[in-house]
């Protein structure tokens, strides 16, 4: 089994941070095979951000063939629908995948997230996930260390404790959401009161059990492989991708 990790950022080290946490739980048995898109945002942060990372994870995709699924190493589950509707392999966002792993443990959620500029997006992203039905509470955490490589104890001394006010708030579970933290969670349980799941984890399991499932892509329905408009100024594979199909 090979699992694409699939970086909408153009920071190296937050595909390196995602696959390092999905080998972790895999172990032997997938290939993580890495992938950064590669022009957009280094990080985002923005809508704007999110519009022109679109464009470069769906190029870097299309330019990655043979592998059973494609894990999003990017928390904003950047152009998860529109990846859903041309590839035919499983497609797994890392912040929804979490959600769904996390009301598996409990009633009442709560959400961590890197710098409070980014929760109105974080809260778009997993708006389809009925967010306010179970959450106990949100905790933002500015941490700027967190997206270079080195000593990570001021950071994981943040989220804990921000677990711990999302305990105390009532919350039975709590998510770390952001690429960057991806492996965080196995960091930080000890200093929580609570499961912490963080997306690089979810993510690969969630990918893992999809291939295995083997549901079949779609052939009617908004998810099944159509044709779209003639494209220009973009890359060779995503003119090829653009072209008219015609049905066997």
């Amino acid at each position: 089994m090979r699992i694409l990790c699939l970086n909408a950022n153009t920071t190296e080290y937050v595909t390196q941070t995602v696959a390092a946490a999905m080998r972790a739980a895999l172990g032997d048995t997938a290939e993580v095979v890495e992938a950064t898109a590669r022009f957009g945002p280094a990080i985002i942060k923005t809508r704007l951000d999110n519009s022109v990372a679109t464009h470069g994870i769906v190029d870097a995709a299309v330019s990655h063939h043979g592998v059973d699924a494609v894990m999003l190493a990017v928390s904003f589950d950047t152009a998860r629908d529109a990846l859903r509707e041309v590839l035919s392999v499983p497609v797994i966002g890392m912040s929804e995948a979490s959600v769904a792993m996390a009301r598996m443990r409990g009633a009442r959620i709560g959400y961590v997230s890197l710098g409070s500029a980014t929760v109105a997006l974080y809260r778009e992203t997993l708006v389809h996930c009925a967010l306010d039905h179970d959450m106990a509470g949100w905790e933002t955490v500015e941490a700027p260390s967190a997206y270079s490589p080195g000593d990570k104890s001021d950071v994981d001394a943040a989220l804990g404790t921000a677990c711990q006010r999302l305990a105390a708030q009532g919350a039975d579970v709590a998510i770390l959401l952001g690429a960057v933290l991806a492996g965080a969670a196995e960091r930080v349980q000890e200093d929580s009161p609570i499961p912490v799941i963080d997306g690089g984890a979810a993510g690969a399991l969630m990918a893992r059990a999809m291939v295995e499932l083997a549901a079949p892509k779609q052939t009617v329905g908004s998810f099944s492989t159509a044709s779209t408009s003639s494209m220009q100024g973009v890359s060779d594979a995503l003119v090829a991708l653009s072209s008219p199909r015609t049905s066997d």
